[in-house]
């Protein structure tokens, strides 16, 4: 049986054998406390920036939800705009087509007023008339007027003419219009504003049949003037006409004591 002395005179290579084992333990304790260590390091890393990620997402993820709001209700301003504008432009277009109904009418009824005042040149079928002085010498003792176109005898024809459905007539060019005025002044007739002298040309716009309607107007079978023709031998003639053009009155037509009822 060994004692005290025996233990203590174990060899060192029994000691060092004895030792390794220790040894062993530490640098595999060593090994395992890098090793969790290492991935506590990756873990802590991987955490803090998956957080950041996280708030950066966030962060991404409502500024562009705050853009999207912001377009949005951009979007939705414009399309009211324009719904406003739409129908601003329809109210327009309406207003306009209301405008442009009424100058067409107006336009209408002026063209109208302006036709029956004589205010338009005319064009249509008529006849065309024409009376001048007689060649015929006058004799002794008779009346010189006798024998020249006296202002009554174009009164005479332009009634008969009027009585026959004329709708337009004009002497010399000068247009009769309800204001018109036919005088003799001396040896000239005045028309409107127009000295004239024969030949008188009177040109009538009409219905067909015009001229055959004159000629056996009552008006113009009882007038003076018919039997001057006859009587003096005033140079006459009539034509019927295809197609005339008698101009526009041109002078005043301002009534200075007759006024609209109601104004």
């Amino acid at each position: 049986m060994s004692g005290p002395q025996d233990r203590s005179r174990t060899s060192p290579a029994v000691r060092l054998l004895s030792a390794r084992p220790r040894f062993r333990f530490a640098a595999w304790a060593l090994s395992i406390g890098l090793a969790l260590g290492v991935i506590g390091f990756a873990a802590t890393a991987q955490w803090k920036g998956s957080v950041a990620r996280q708030q950066y997402t966030s962060s991404a993820q409502q500024v562009l939800a705050a853009q999207v709001v912001g377009l949005e209700q951009e979007q939705k301003t414009l399309r009211d705009q324009l719904a406003t504008a739409e129908g601003q432009v329809q109210t327009f277009q309406s207003a306009s087509v209301g405008s442009q109904s009424t100058l067409a009418e107006l336009n209408r009824q002026l063209a109208s007023a302006r036709l029956a005042a004589g205010l338009t040149k005319v064009g249509g079928p008529g006849v065309i008339i024409e009376i001048s002085d007689s060649n015929r010498p006058v004799p002794a003792g008779e009346n010189p007027a006798n024998y020249i176109v006296l202002v009554d005898d174009l009164h005479d024809i332009v009634t008969a003419l009027w009585a026959s459905g004329a709708e337009a007539i004009s002497i010399n060019g000068e247009r009769l219009v309800s204001t018109s005025s036919i005088y003799g002044v001396g040896s000239s007739i005045l028309v409107n504003t127009a000295f004239l002298s024969p030949t008188f040309r009177l040109e009538a716009i009409g219905p067909d049949g015009l001229l055959d309607r004159f000629l056996a107007n009552p008006a113009w079978l009882s007038s003076r003037v018919a039997h001057r023709i006859d009587a003096f031998g005033l140079e006459f003639a009539t034509q019927q006409a295809g197609s005339l053009t008698l101009p526009a009155f041109v002078g005043n037509t301002r009534f200075r004591w007759g006024v609209p009822e109601g104004s």
